[in-house]
């Protein structure tokens, strides 16, 4: 870390695109061992002075972000749908945010609506059927998502001002307003009864800033864009070799509270 928190890290969240694995390539299961070795450290919030308690917090929908969860053996709620949701891996209870009224649902149905009949058709282009508080659509072809992000821009704009869009470089996502990944990790943050200062985060993407300027302690891996690598306190190495830097960098820091 180039500045100390001035507290432990008590919970370290990851994004998982660009982070822990890459849209339509095979995960890095060595990479993978280790973090589920790390998070089993962790366990929960507080069960150990030096490991962070680990967590996610993703755009990816429910059954995706579920399944990691498993696969990391997690034990600590993490966030998907950028915010959208939130699922506990123990209780395994899902709770929406209470943010998304039946107002934002009907235009997000609409939107996603207008999506498959005007957007998909005669593309590479697929609709994201899993997420439920937003209108998504997903391309191995990054050229299509260049084609089509300002179509859905001008839409959202004359039909839908409650929305925002946000795209990567295979995704084009809107979100209602009331819902993103910095509100997200405040509403886990109170739920778990722990302080944004005493989170550690690490993404890559545009829709990862706010978060990471909200956050105690900031990482950002090699491969990030540089509006992201520019506002954190740490650029790791590249992907999930990086989160795993990144998330050892914190069990140094609590090193120091420990020996105290």
């Amino acid at each position: 870390m180039t500045a100390d928190a001035p507290t432990p890290v008590r919970l370290f969240v990851s994004d998982i695109d660009g982070c822990v694995g890459e849209p339509y390539q095979a995960f890095h299961l060595p990479s993978i061992n280790r973090l589920a070795k790390l998070a089993r450290s962790g366990g929960r919030i507080g069960s150990s002075g030096r490991y962070p308690a680990f967590s996610l917090c993703s755009g990816r929908p429910f059954p995706y972000v579920e399944a990691l969860s498993q696969t990391l053996g997690l034990v600590v709620p993490v966030i998907f749908e950028s915010g959208g949701g939130m699922f506990d891996p123990i209780s395994a209870r899902v709770v929406w945010h209470p943010s998304f009224s039946d107002e934002l649902r009907e235009e997000v149905e609409a939107l996603g609506r207008w999506m498959i009949a005007h957007c998909i058709p005669g593309t590479s282009l697929l609709f994201d059927f899993a997420k439920r508080t937003q209108p998504g659509m997903i391309s191995p072809d990054p050229a299509e998502i260049i084609r089509w992000l300002p179509v859905v821009e001008e839409r959202v704009a004359r039909h839908h001002p409650r929305l925002t869009v946000h795209h990567t470089r295979v995704s084009i996502d809107v979100l209602p307003e009331g819902i993103g990944k910095r509100i997200g990790m405040a509403w886990m943050a109170e739920q778990l009864n722990v302080s944004l200062t005493d989170i550690a985060y690490i993404g890559d993407s545009g829709g990862d800033i706010e978060t990471l300027a909200a956050v105690g302690t900031s990482f950002a891996p090699e491969n990030a864009i540089d509006a992201v690598k520019s506002v954190v306190q740490r650029i790791t190495a590249p992907r999930i070799a990086g989160v795993v830097e990144a998330y050892e960098a914190c069990v140094t820091h609590n090193d120091r509270f420990e020996t105290k």
